[in-house]
């Protein structure tokens, strides 16, 4: 098993019915986008402000907004990066090397 860095880039944050609405950007490539059960864990200004704990579960993730809820959403700012990290098994990181 090993894992795979998830981050989200904030440029606006709205309440929705049972959680935030994040407009931004993914990380910078698909396979480390989080997934619908992924988990952010962290926050941080990328302007250096202080590391804060979030527990946010990704319901929906598009190219430019992401669905969260959870713990933590209140907390978040435009200009945030939310990151997590998501396990991944050997035997499914094998598949992907390999032509069917």
């Amino acid at each position: 098993m090993r894992t795979e860095r998830l981050s989200f880039f904030v440029e606006s944050v709205q309440a929705v019915p049972g959680g935030w609405q994040l407009e931004g950007e993914p990380g910078y490539h698909p396979r480390h986008w989080a997934r619908p059960g992924d988990r952010f864990d962290r926050a941080c200004c990328e302007h250096g402000r202080e590391e804060r704990n979030l527990d946010l579960v990704v319901v929906e993730l598009t190219g430019s907004s992401a669905v969260v809820t959870g713990a933590g959403g209140d907390q978040l700012r435009p200009g945030d990066i939310v990151s997590g990290e998501r396990l991944i098994e050997d035997d499914i990181l094998a598949g992907e090397g390999s032509s069917g």
